[in-house]
């Protein structure tokens, strides 16, 4: 059987044109340029994106997470570099980076899905999860094949677990509150990872990593729980309806919100990113995404009486 395959996610906010409106495409490309060059070294295959001003790298991977620091490190100060000489770089000396790491061997069709937000929320992910990996009614799988009917574990901030469905009451009671604790991972009872959220939260952007198909939810019921705007709160921000858009329309222009979310989806064969589809590039979601503008317009009418404190 081959090494183990690691799937890593990388986010973080370098700066961005028109105040934080999108990433740079120049910085993207740098990125996309210097990730290919150590394919077949450091790592197999890689995958850049963005959503407004947050920026990713997928990375698939054999080697230890040291040789991949020091890549990542290296790219980060390429990307910052070229911002500073187009004079857009965000001020922040030494910015923070995100990550968020599954480790497993490769199925016959492996799948994942990875999302990334503009929003800087320490619980973003939390009720998203549940619904994917602990809500039969969003994931009916969970209820009619025995794959997935025996559970998922949830890992917590400050170590805490939750084994579903028999800890259901006490895991909403804990997560509903963004300082009790946050999701960080998910893994089947075997101990096959599931899912996992890039960390640190201080970084200011939103990622995160999901299996799908087989003994995982599918990728329907993965996108189900972003099929209402859930209100998402970030520091200094009031709360706002989070929109689910395709990545020609991952950015806001409005004062305050809506934030927005990517998901994009990839098959992996030998260790090779095939993709990505755009999950949220469907005009199933066009009633999500106007029922969340509606929402933004009425918190925004408020001025500065913020509605929901």
């Amino acid at each position: 059987m081959a090494d183990p395959l690691s799937c890593t996610l990388i986010s973080a906010r370098l700066g961005g044109f028109a105040g934080v409106h999108r990433a740079h495409p120049g910085m993207l490309e740098i990125a996309t340029r210097l990730l290919r060059k150590e394919e077949g070294g450091v790592i197999i295959d890689s995958f850049v994106f963005r959503c407004g001003d947050a920026v990713a790298f997928l990375l698939i991977h054999r080697d230890s997470m040291d040789h991949l620091q020091d890549l990542v490190a290296n790219v980060i100060t390429s990307c910052r570099e070229y911002l500073d000489r187009k004079g857009i770089s965000s001020g922040i000396s030494d910015p923070l980076f995100a990550s968020a790491r599954l480790t497993f061997s490769e199925r016959d069709r492996e799948t994942i899905l990875v999302f990334l937000s503009d929003l800087p929320s320490i619980d973003l992910y939390n009720l998203h999860l549940f619904r994917i990996f602990g809500d039969p009614f969003g994931t009916t799988r969970l209820v009619t094949e025995d794959a997935l009917r025996e559970g998922f574990v949830f890992h917590l901030s400050g170590d805490g677990v939750a084994s579903l469905p028999e800890d259901t009451y006490r895991l909403l009671s804990l997560i509903r509150k963004p300082r009790d604790a946050r999701v960080l991972r998910i893994s089947r009872r075997d101990g096959e990872p599931a899912a996992s959220v890039t960390t640190p939260q201080e970084a200011g952007s939103a990622g995160l990593i999901v299996r799908s198909g087989g003994i995982f939810p599918d990728p329907g019921e993965i996108i189900e729980p972003f099929s209402v705007p859930c209100m998402v709160r970030s520091p200094g921000r009031t709360m706002m309806p989070l929109l689910p858009v395709s990545l020609c329309d991952a950015q806001g222009s409005r004062s305050g919100g809506p934030p927005r979310i990517v998901s994009l989806g990839f098959s992996i064969a030998d260790g090779r990113l095939v993709g990505p589809a755009d999950f949220f590039d469907d005009p199933a979601l066009d009633q999500v995404r106007r029922l969340g503008a509606d929402i933004t317009g009425y918190a925004r009418s408020h001025g500065p009486f913020d509605p929901f404190l």
